[in-house]
């Protein structure tokens, strides 16, 4: 019975069962056997990364085989002899991981008006859960979401704070994401001004 990663492994299986039933579904119908395998154990690693358990884990890792050697190298070795292996097949499936992580909470690094839609539509499917755990007298898992209390602004900038800012930076030292990193600064602005008004909402009351 294996309860790791029950979601993610849940999402990957469902997606290559539905790859087989479909002919018309199955992107990997003209691969070959051996290909097919090393791009679907890429798939899996990758979704598994999303799990947000492991994130602090996979973040340090790429920060210190990734980032740290690619500024030990630029500060100055001219010699070749030292690459930071980049290609290396390990190195590859760090950025592969830190990739689809950074683009699985990516909301946050939006342009304002979306990134304000889907804090909406996120908080409201947390509030309908905590909603359903109430009703049927279940343990509430996250009960910051109640409907009542919680402070969408408080919730973001927690999430960025504490998820957000440190990855982004990794990723952007590796990357060079420029327009991301200024949404991320506009959006945390707006949050924050909204939490120092007191507003528990996704906009001033004026702006909606």
């Amino acid at each position: 019975d294996n309860d790791t990663a029950v979601l993610e492994s849940h999402h990957t299986a469902l997606a290559f069962q539905l790859t087989v039933k479909d002919t018309k579904c199955n992107i990997f119908k003209n691969i070959d056997r051996n290909h097919y395998r090393t791009l679907r154990q890429a798939i899996i690693d990758m979704v598994l990364a999303t799990e947000m358990t492991k994130h602090f884990e996979h973040v340090n890792k790429f920060v210190n085989s990734i980032n740290k050697p690619l500024a030990a190298e630029s500060e100055g070795s001219d010699c070749e002899c030292n690459p930071t292996g980049k290609n290396f097949p390990e190195n590859q499936i760090l950025i592969k991981r830190m990739m689809i992580k950074c683009a699985d909470v990516a909301n946050p690094c939006r342009p304002l008006d979306l990134c304000i839609e889907w804090a909406g539509r996120i908080s409201e499917e947390y509030f309908a859960q905590t909603d359903e755990e109430k009703r049927q007298g279940l343990p509430v898992v996250m009960p910051v979401f109640d409907r009542n209390t919680c402070s969408i602004p408080k919730s973001q900038i927690s999430f960025i704070d504490y998820f957000i800012t440190d990855m982004f930076d990794a990723w952007d030292a590796f990357a060079h994401l420029p327009a991301l990193m200024q949404h991320l600064a506009d959006n945390y602005k707006h949050w924050k001004t909204l939490d120092d008004l007191k507003c528990k909402t996704l906009r001033l009351p004026s702006d909606s």
